[in-house]
């Protein structure tokens, strides 16, 4: 090829290229002027979030006292632990598993496993304490990191479990005081916004902006922590010494139903939720049902009186048997006792006289009465699942005539112990129901929110139920002498109910209660004892009401309650 054939071709390559080079050329602008002027406001923000940092900055949720300010479920900061076994030298996890096993309860051997090797990331153990996370971290130990976190503390444990109920660890309330007042207890979180510099650290004069976390509200409750462990520790006695596997013991103030204690045994610690059997959960005070047995015979009593259609002194000629609808009705003791009174009935607990008053008021007055009494539905306290009970009346289908009668003495009825005890304090507070709360106040960000007792309706006459107090008095001096307390007139009355099954009732097995308030003349006090499936005593007036008494006479004490008398022999006033 000729030199000048030669410069012809190397020419038409430099056109060529140059040509390319031009066109990339002119891509290249146009798409620099596509970032400038279209597409500058979204590039803008790429750059702002790849060297920003937000961090989410958690609420503190809020502490759940006792009346008496004690502490009773609060947030703490706990640490966990995580090691990097890349940036671990392996001769030195001997030496670091030394110092920390003793420390995290983990085995020696297994934490130089986790320590060694060229993993990125291993967690080794959570929910440390500040005193351990502050001792770690100041080995400045390369590879070790501790996190921070929010959780959960119950400082008595398992004693107010389960009203206090209890939080997980996504942060959310569940059950008892912790579920219901949930949204009232959780905060807002906030959240920390820097700029980050290339270095992955926080950019010395960069933008910095604090979005403070909006804290949860504290609850204050109306139940007295000194209370609490009274009933904490005579039900776990009670349930050593009768050989029962589980029970229920509640106080409240029969003027306002502030509940001042509320334990059930068998519970769980909050703190370890996870390891505790799930029907523990729900509190058995709101959220199960029982048969209440001849507790139920003061609310029987309390219709019949206020109907009219007896009084105290009103007689019944008591054959040992009432009949109804097919349905034969005995007394507890299969005795007959001859002619006796109304208030002879609520002391001796005689069956037939219960289904004699429910009969003498007629199916519609008597489930009136029940109703207004706050069976068969929500009494609106501040606990989660609270249940309804189970009341049949005539027109559900599932209601026969026969059930007027067994109903009267507590058998074909459920209701909840709180239920129970709620209608008795109806009594001892001039017939007005209440309903029953646990919150008495809250402090926020709005400040101090107070919880007003609520009447809910009058249920009884004030004369109904001074009357029906002075025949409780006499039925716990004549026939139930243990559950008396010295000093102070105990209006009261027992229960032993058969525990339903499939196609009848338990041939042995009772739930023994007892039901009163004190003193007679000013109640100040509420209290209700349950005792599920006693193998040591079948009544009662043997089980229910030693643990009344010997609870009363202590609280008594602890909340100044005034005597009824010098002698403790004053009954209701005139």
């Amino acid at each position: 090829m000729s030199k000048g054939v030669e410069r012809s071709v190397v020419w038409a390559r430099l056109r060529w290229l140059a040509g390319v080079l031009g066109v990339f050329g002119l891509v290249l602008v146009a798409q620099l002027v596509r970032w400038q002027l279209v597409d500058s406001a979204d590039l803008s923000e790429v750059a702002r979030r790849t060297h920003n940092r937000r961090e989410t900055l958690d609420a503190r949720r809020g502490t759940v006292y006792s009346t008496d300010g004690r502490v009773l479920s609060t947030d703490v900061y706990t640490y966990s632990l995580s090691a990097s076994p890349a940036v671990i030298e392996d001769a030195k996890a001997p030496e670091l598993a030394d110092r920390l096993f003793p420390l995290l309860g983990l085995s020696r051997d297994g934490l130089i496993t986790a320590l060694s090797g060229d993993a990125v990331w291993q967690p080794l153990a959570d929910g440390l304490s500040i005193d351990v996370a502050d001792q770690i971290a100041g080995w400045e130990q390369p590879g070790l990191y501790l996190e921070a976190r929010l959780s959960r503390a119950y400082p008595d444990g398992s004693i107010s479990e389960p009203v206090l109920g209890f939080v997980s660890q996504a942060r959310d309330g569940y059950y008892g005081v912790e579920g219901y007042y949930d949204g009232v207890l959780t905060g807002a979180p906030g959240a920390w916004l820097g700029d980050m510099a290339l270095s992955g650290q926080d950019a010395p004069f960069g933008r910095q902006v604090l979005e403070p976390p909006e804290d949860g509200a504290d609850l204050y409750l109306t139940l007295d922590s000194r209370v609490q462990y009274v009933l904490w520790r005579e039900l776990s006695s009670a349930l050593e010494y009768y050989q029962a596997p589980s029970g229920t013991i509640i106080a409240m103030h029969p003027r306002t139903a502030a509940i001042l204690g509320i334990v059930t045994l068998p519970t769980y610690d909050p703190s370890e939720y996870g390891q505790a059997d799930p029907s523990l959960y729900e509190d058995p005070v709101v959220s199960h049902e029982w048969e209440p047995g001849s507790v139920f015979k003061v609310i029987t009593m309390a219709a019949g009186l206020d109907a009219g259609v007896v009084t105290p002194e009103s007689t019944f000629d008591d054959t040992g048997i009432f009949e109804l609808a097919g349905a034969t009705i005995r007394n507890w003791d299969r005795e007959a006792h001859g002619t006796v009174t109304m208030k002879e009935i609520l002391g001796l607990s005689l069956n037939t006289g219960a289904s004699f008053v429910s009969t003498s008021l007629g199916a519609d007055r008597f489930y009136d009465y029940l109703s207004a009494f706050g069976f068969g539905q929500l009494l609106g306290v501040d606990l989660q699942a609270e249940a309804r009970g189970s009341m049949k009346r005539p027109g559900d289908g599932r209601w026969y005539e026969a059930d007027l009668a067994t109903n009267a003495f507590g058998q074909g009825i459920a209701v909840t112990p709180l239920q129970m005890l709620a209608a008795v304090c109806a009594v001892a507070n001039d017939g007005v129901l209440m309903q029953p709360y646990i919150v008495e106040h809250r402090v926020g960000r709005d400040g101090v929110s107070e919880t007003e007792p609520k009447a809910v309706r009058q249920v009884i006459s004030p004369e109904t139920a001074d009357a029906l107090t002075r025949m409780m008095v006499d039925a716990v001096r004549d026939e139930t002498e243990a559950a008396t307390v010295p000093g102070y007139d105990v209006a009261g009355k027992t229960g032993t109910s058969q525990i339903p099954i499939p196609g009848g009732y338990h041939p042995s097995d009772i739930i023994a209660s007892f039901v009163g308030f004190f003193p007679a003349d000013d109640p100040q006090l509420c209290i209700l004892v349950k005792i599920d499936r006693p193998q040591a005593g079948q009544w009662g007036s043997e089980v229910a009401a030693p643990v009344f008494s010997k609870v009363a006479s202590q609280v008594a004490v602890l909340l100044g309650i005034e005597p009824s008398s010098a002698d403790g022999t004053r009954v209701a006033s005139q």
